[in-house]
């Protein structure tokens, strides 16, 4: 019963600071997925796996689950003519968009064509006599800026971005403004990783678009390239850009670690409660203050050192006073370049997928405020499963405040589309996902050991372990009774 048997001594503070301190420490250079330092936190774990007896569920009797990755650059070479003068492109100034999100690949690896400023994408401001007409388009560069003016109401698009990059565009590119808001969000996350996108490498090519390519342009380079301020209104004889576009294909792998601790009832010990956490982190970027690596303490080696606590609790049992059901232990590689591992692992799982009751992903747990926990998904799929996150937190010592904030539906942060658990949720699993939330240090150097309040993390992890035991002896494993959306459909905050 919930609660019921002793299960071991609970991690302390200094436990969790001295796998923090390991996982976070500046040999491991960040911890990128595919890099020799994600394998240097790759092989921490093992070792401890590999001490505490926790039986290999990876690749041939390891620890190791090989994630096959791909990682995909590109180089832009790119100038204008302007009546002004040359205008260089660097990279500073232009990223590529096409091939991330919604926006398709493009075929087209070069091109050129006249400078058109097309103003505001929606600007009921703008009259039909101002409009760039189709033969202006004809083969146009497009400047335009996202959205509408700040503080106009606009109630129809004057350009339809998805026709501008379908096949049957007329024009030979798009440049949309990174401007503060979603598109600014775009900017820093491609210039994050200008070293190259990764994917899985399914033995597919990517499919490519048949339209032009869609970039981001600084504001400062689109008033370069316009001859002045922006503004709204609609402007031709800017002079004309061109563009080369050269890629560089590398295939790389990635390892997820994951490990078994078995269940002590033999009707049970085939079903799997998993718990995990993402071990990778951002790597190397630009100095701040002299500091380049980004240790990613709280993102995500808080959450790694708590699924490494929970084994170490379990393992250090006897058999007899283990859980019924085993633990599937498992931290994902390639969260931060778009749960790849998690993916990969829920697509080819090394347990059969029904026999894996319940998920819990924990991703960065130390930080903000010391009495709450932001809880994600934990009703979305079975009643039961966030009943049993609530009982568990009363039992605690010292209850935690439970933040069901960012699970609203539509919230803006996008929380339960954002992390590994999602992959398993995909598939009927019933989750929970735990956060402490986002920080001024978030995907900064700054994100460090010394930051993290260990006393929350103990607590967090405690709760976390507790629920991971409750929902392992439980009789039944948690009924999925909510609607479970089919597989393939995109993800719905």
């Amino acid at each position: 019963p919930a609660g019921g048997a002793p299960r071991g001594a609970q991690a302390t503070s200094e436990q969790l600071a001295a796998h923090v301190g390991a996982l976070a420490h500046d040999s491991m250079r960040g911890r990128e997925t595919g890099t020799p330092g994600a394998r240097m936190a790759a092989d921490y774990l093992t070792t401890r796996l590999r001490e505490l007896g926790v039986r290999p569920a990876g690749d041939d009797g390891t620890y190791l689950a090989r994630v096959p990755l791909v990682r995909e650059s590109v180089r832009i070479d790119a100038s204008a003519r302007t009546p002004a003068g040359e205008v260089a492109l660097g990279r500073g100034d232009l990223v590529l968009l096409s091939g991330l999100s919604d926006v398709p690949g493009s075929p087209r690896p070069a091109g050129e064509g006249p400078i058109v400023f097309g103003g505001y994408q929606a600007d009921p401001g703008v009259t039909r006599a101002q409009e760039p007409t189709s033969e202006q388009l004809r083969g146009a560069v497009l400047v335009i800026r996202y959205g509408a003016p700040a503080g106009v109401a606009a109630t129809s698009a004057r350009f339809d971005l998805g026709q501008l990059w379908s096949p049957g565009s007329p024009v030979s590119a798009v440049l949309l403004v990174a401007e503060p808001g979603p598109l600014q969000q775009a900017w820093d996350y491609l210039l994050e990783s200008s070293g190259g996108s990764m994917r899985l490498d399914t033995g597919a090519e990517r499919p490519a678009g048949g339209g032009p390519p869609v970039f981001l342009v600084s504001p400062a380079a689109a008033e370069r390239l316009v001859g002045g301020p922006l503004g709204r209104q609609p402007r031709t004889g800017l002079g004309t850009l061109r563009f080369r576009l050269e890629d560089a294909v590398e295939r790389l792998d990635a390892w997820n670690v994951v490990g078994v601790v078995p269940g002590s009832d033999p009707r049970l010990a085939g079903q799997y409660v998993a718990v995990g956490a993402h071990y990778d982190h951002v790597g190397i970027t630009e100095a701040v203050n002299g500091d380049s690596i980004n240790n990613g303490a709280d993102d995500d080696a808080s959450g790694t050192a708590a699924v490494l606590a929970v084994a170490e609790r379990y393992a250090a049992l006897p058999q007899a006073q283990r859980p019924g059901r085993s633990l599937l232990l498992v931290w994902h590689t390639g969260e931060e370049e778009g749960l790849l591992g998690s993916e990969w692992f829920t697509d080819h799982p090394t347990v059969p997928r029904d026999s894996v009751v319940a998920q819990i992903n924990i991703d960065m747990i130390g930080r903000n405020h010391p009495d709450s926990i932001f809880v994600v998904g934990s009703r979305r799929a079975s009643t039961q499963l966030g009943q049993a996150v609530e009982a568990a937190n009363a039992r605690q010592a010292r209850p935690l405040v439970l933040d069901y904030g960012f699970d609203a539906p539509g919230h803006p942060e996008q929380i339960y589309c954002r992390s590994d658990h999602y992959n398993y949720a995909r598939y009927g699993i019933p989750v929970t996902f735990f956060t402490t939330g986002l920080h001024e240090d978030y995907h900064k150097p700054s994100d460090e050991a010394d930051k993290i309040d260990y006393d929350k993390l103990a607590r967090v992890t405690a709760l976390v372990s507790d629920i991971v035991g409750d929902v392992a002896s439980a009789p039944a494993r948690p009924a999925v009774d909510r609607p479970v959306p089919p597989l393939g459909a995109p993800c719905v905050q």
